[in-house]
């Protein structure tokens, strides 16, 4: 979670400082040439797609730790769109798409004890989060080259679960069980985004998504 955040911040410092300088830049020229379209990575015509990766799980399973356990879990993996509404909203445009997710995690315990045999109890579970994604990007915080925006997601979260094992136990109540539940998804976000090149860019952003507590990736413009 640290790295994840201190990441986050990098990238937050350049979408700030290029903003500064970008808006500094367009009030000297505005109050010259008394016109007030600046340039923005962001505006009525954006259409954006970020890839995104997230490290800090936002599962409650990591307990599943100890002698004879393994944990793994993978990459909170997100793909996510956002579109420009075209009439400007306040002092800022509004963005909206939609938010797909996913993330698998794995506890084994491994009982070399029973019956003098090796055996294993697995339990295996998978996250996808469907939601749609609405973002406020303000004008003072939204450069040529870099923003700062906030925003939030609505949506479900669906997960599975399987449970296997080849023990003998008669005590076991099964040796392989599968199930899952829907249940709602939904957060509140702050991220940052800066461009290297005209149409492909970093972004991080922060706030629980259901399968993580942050994110990071690329930002393309289509």
């Amino acid at each position: 979670m640290k790295k994840l955040f201190l990441s986050f911040l990098l990238v937050s410092a350049f979408a700030l400082n290029d903003c500064m300088a970008g808006n500094i830049i367009e009030g000297q020229s505005n109050s010259l040439l008394k016109d007030d379209s600046g340039s923005k990575c962001f505006d009525e015509n954006s259409k954006v797609l970020n890839l995104g990766v997230g490290f800090a799980s936002a599962s409650y399973y990591r307990s599943y730790r100890g002698k004879g356990y393994n944990y793994r879990s993978s990459p909170a993996f997100s793909l996510s769109y956002e579109q420009a509404l075209k009439n400007k909203l306040g002092p800022g445009f509004l963005g909206i798409g939609a938010y797909l997710g996913y993330q698998s995690s794995t506890a084994r315990y491994n009982n070399s004890y029973y019956n003098g045999g090796l055996y294993y109890y697995e339990h295996k579970w998978k996250s996808y989060t469907v939601a749609a994604r609405a973002a406020y990007h303000l004008d003072f915080l939204n450069s040529e080259r870099a923003e700062i925006y906030a925003g939030v997601t609505v949506g479900v979260n669906i997960r599975t679960y399987r449970y296997e094992t080849n023990s003998p136990d008669p005590n076991s109540a099964y040796y392989s069980l599968s199930n899952g539940a829907v249940a709602p998804a939904y957060s509140a976000f702050l991220g940052a985004r800066w461009y290297f090149t005209q149409n492909i860019g970093l972004f991080g952003e922060l706030g629980s998504s259901n399968i993580s507590w942050g994110t990071l990736g690329f930002s393309f413009k289509l």
